[in-house]
């Protein structure tokens, strides 16, 4: 009998706290783990006082699958961020690397992380410590150009870019073999595509009841981001809309608040951040059109794949987003209404066209859920085992 693959999953981000990052990794660990794969995720710990549960971990994720995690103790009392905490990081991960380098006496062992930063040193100690079992994988969200991240893309066994934008410009500009180049997408679960609510479940479990035209935007929300002043500045354009814009720390809810005041914008409301992040697909589903509209001053549109991409296509209601590269393995104007960037007036009239033009953005809903059921983690993950095999 075959024995199965161990994957240990390196995360830079601590998951008692929900963010997209953490949602990812959590998935992409389930999507090994539903293949067979025994599974290990080591992930730095944060003492905070609005950490979620342990115990909670896979109910808060929807995560059905479960799989071994390990909490780095890093003394940790805020974010994850700079180059103190990384090197902190760091230096645990190396202490676990240690000991995995020494168990891999037989079967395929696979380390993965989405930070080639943390795969620089374990490539480093492989060259020193052998470990002809294990396979060092790099998850690659974007392309940094640092020369020692470089040397990471090089050297590492196998890089699974989110989208072929990634493993283009790999085996173009950094001449990486096209045999050590493998594509994730950012998929959704199984569970998400098995649990499905309507529109109506939806906004009775929001408490939300209005006859205006329902957009939403989730996601990150932050002070100064071109995003969201986009979203507002369509949002003043069309008051008989209502607006909702999940995210933001109370600071950020506060500024845009007062700054919808100061332009007598008044049909949009702010969630503020959501600890438990099942309650996303909520205001996803509630929706009567979704917006990404994120920019190329905020982000690497060749590479940024938001991974709500994917979970607004599991709705059944019309995303209004720019034809931007990235996203270009699975969007097309037979699942999506683009619109030109940075353009508030172009914006604005993809959303009225969304709403107005019933029969054309059901065709592109249907389209979308039509094509995302093929998109899960767990069929993502079966495709790469079977590269992974054959490296």
């Amino acid at each position: 009998m075959k024995e199965p693959i161990k994957i240990y999953y390196f995360s830079p981000y601590d998951i008692l706290r929900p963010r997209t990052n953490q949602v990812l990794d959590m998935r992409f660990c389930e999507g090994f783990a539903q293949n067979g794969c025994e599974v290990e995720m080591m992930v730095p710990y944060v003492f905070r006082r609005d950490n979620i549960k342990k115990s909670e971990l896979f109910k808060i994720y929807e995560v059905e699958q479960k799989f071994k995690t390990r909490y780095l103790p890093t003394l940790f009392f805020s974010d994850v961020n700079g180059k103190w905490h990384f090197f902190i990081i760091s230096i645990l991960n190396t202490f676990r690397f240690v000991r995995i380098i020494f168990q891999c006496t037989s079967g395929k062992k696979v380390i993965l992380s989405r930070s080639p930063a943390l795969l620089l040193s374990f490539l480093l100690m492989r060259k020193i410590l052998g470990g002809k079992n294990l396979k060092i994988i790099c998850w690659a969200h974007e392309i940094q150009g640092k020369i020692t991240l470089r040397w990471v893309y090089k050297n590492a066994d196998s890089i699974i870019g989110t989208n072929s934008m990634i493993t283009d410009d790999l085996k173009k500009n950094y001449k990486i073999d096209e045999k050590k180049l493998g594509i994730s997408l950012n998929p959704i679960s199984e569970y998400q595509l098995h649990h499905r609510i309507s529109k109506a479940e939806a906004r009775k479990h929001l408490s939300i009841q209005t006859d205006k035209p329902l957009i939403v935007y989730t996601g990150k929300l932050s002070i100064g981001q071109q995003e969201a002043e986009y979203i507002l500045q369509s949002a003043a354009q069309l008051n008989k809309y209502h607006f909702i814009l999940t995210g933001g720390k109370p600071i950020v809810v506060k500024h845009y608040q007062d700054w919808c005041v100061k332009k007598d914008i008044q049909n949009v409301y702010f969630t503020g951040y959501i600890h438990d992040y099942s309650q996303i697909k909520y205001y996803q589903f509630a929706a009567d059109v979704l917006i990404s509209y994120y920019t190329p001053k905020e982000h690497n549109v060749r590479y940024n794949f938001p991974s709500k991409i994917c979970e607004y296509m599991l709705t059944g209601n019309p995303m209004v987003t720019p034809d931007y590269p990235a996203t270009s393995d699975i969007l097309n104007e037979r699942n999506t209404i683009f619109v030109k960037p940075e353009n508030m007036e172009e914006l604005a009239a993809g959303i009225k066209k969304a709403v107005d033009e019933k029969e054309f953005s059901g065709k592109i809903a249907e389209r979308a859920f039509l094509d995302v059921q093929e998109i899960t983690f767990k069929k993502r993950a079966k495709i790469l085992l079977e590269f992974i095999e054959n490296l």
